[in-house]
């Protein structure tokens, strides 16, 4: 995929970067030269300006840390129940994302995962979440409401 930079490591791909000049809507492979692709690196898209939708494919287990941080035209983000495990500051400053739908393997939304996603009106948490951290939801200004489940037992605090 030309606008992709990753790596192979025991049989797995890695999506480490994204070309900061991609746009529009972004289809990953769910293999490159013959190989699943299984996570995205910390900060693999931060600052691609231009991207509208992405769609992760079914295999891939991990997002790293502030890995779409930045992607301020981004709407859309399709995230596959393979997913178990989304970093800090995911999706920090995705100003245009309005929903998002947490994959039912997650079991923790961690400390700013989507901090200042200032259009966000929905998102969807399945009841494996069990902790909420600090600042999760931090600067989401449209977030009027949110279903927080039953088995949820920590939910971090945030002092500007």
């Amino acid at each position: 995929m030309d606008n992709l930079f990753c790596y192979i490591f025991k049989g797995q791909v890695a999506i480490v970067r994204c070309d900061e000049g991609a746009k529009g809507d972004l289809v990953i492979p769910s293999t490159i030269d013959g190989f699943p692709v299984a996570w995205i690196e910390p900060y693999a898209f931060s600052g691609c300006e231009s991207l509208i939708s992405i769609t992760i494919p079914d295999g891939v287990t991990s997002i790293g840390n502030r890995a779409f941080e930045n992607c301020i035209r981004l709407t859309e983000v399709n995230i596959p129940n393979s997913v178990t495990s989304i970093g800090e500051a995911a999706f920090h400053k995705c100003i245009s994302l309005t929903a998002i739908a947490i994959p039912k393997g997650v079991t923790r939304i961690k400390d700013s995962t989507f901090s200042h996603c200032v259009d966000l009106t929905s998102i969807t948490i399945p009841d494996s979440v069990t902790s909420i951290g600090t600042g999760a939801f931090y600067g989401c200004d449209n977030l009027t409401s949110i279903a927080i489940p039953d088995g949820v037992t920590s939910i971090g605090d945030y002092k500007p």
